[in-house]
């Protein structure tokens, strides 16, 4: 069964008919973004033949993965949409963490932390650390996360732009995130702001592994690119090593 672009406008056409190279989709908002990568989607898997397991469409929440699903099913039916891979990029690091955790020395059945165990972990921190104010520990959490998600490891923080040795935050944080990221590991964990952290360790530490990935999703789309963080994309940098055909 043919898949009809004709109830495309001339740009949106251009858009998911353009499948080798990069491609950038700018509109505002209520323009027919979605619709035009989930016709895009089905007119490479039907028009093209190209395998539904080489196409990866990334967005940034569960609601908006759902649609496009439901939207993808609805033009190629439930079989072949099962075989493409439309998920947010956490579920794709956990999809990813789960089959090759073990090459950063973590067990295959690691557990995410919710923020309570985390919380639980800053105050034992803070319990040994011999500082002489109190400390508010859910902004130590925010700080350890603002770190995680631009790729800056416990023992790079100091040497980074973002450590100021005279605010007293900076210098309990520092403690605190080494402690905390010994305990996640003792306890073979990991947090949310890990999912992506860990993955592109795990490509940056793999460059085998990135290109074995980079060749199996040769054609990736990711929804509202404007709203990706650094270390969403250093993992589309890792994903599209061994080819440049990405459309945002």
């Amino acid at each position: 069964m043919m898949i009809s672009l004709s109830g495309l406008n001339s740009s949106q056409k251009e858009a998911a008919s353009t499948i080798e190279g990069p491609v950038l989709i700018l509109a505002g908002a209520g323009s027919g973004k979605t619709r035009t990568v989930t016709y895009r989607i089905a007119h490479m898997v039907e028009n093209l033949g190209l395998p539904p397991k080489s196409i990866l469409a990334v967005s940034f929440t569960n609601k908006a993965a759902k649609e496009m699903r439901e939207r993808v099913i609805g033009l190629l039916g439930v079989r072949k949409a099962r075989q493409l891979t439309l998920s947010t990029f956490h579920s794709l690091g956990v999809k990813i963490l789960k089959k090759e955790i073990t090459k950063l020395g973590y067990h295959k059945d690691f557990t995410i932390y919710d923020t309570s165990d985390q919380v639980a972990l800053i105050r034992d921190a803070l319990k040994q650390f011999k500082g002489q104010k109190s400390f508010d520990r859910k902004v130590i959490l925010s700080k350890i996360g603002f770190l995680k998600n631009r790729g800056i490891s416990a023992e790079e923080f100091i040497d980074s732009a973002f450590f100021d040795m005279d605010n007293p935050y900076d210098d309990v944080t520092q403690y605190c995130y080494h402690f905390y990221q010994e305990k996640l590991r003792f306890f073979n964990a990991i947090d949310f702001d890990d999912i992506l952290f860990l993955t592109v360790k795990l490509f940056k530490e793999n460059p085998d592994l990135a290109r074995e990935y980079s060749e199996r999703f040769r054609y990736i789309m990711i929804d509202e690119y404007q709203d990706t963080n650094p270390l969403q994309f250093q993992l589309v940098l890792a994903l599209t090593s061994s080819h440049n055909n990405i459309c945002v």
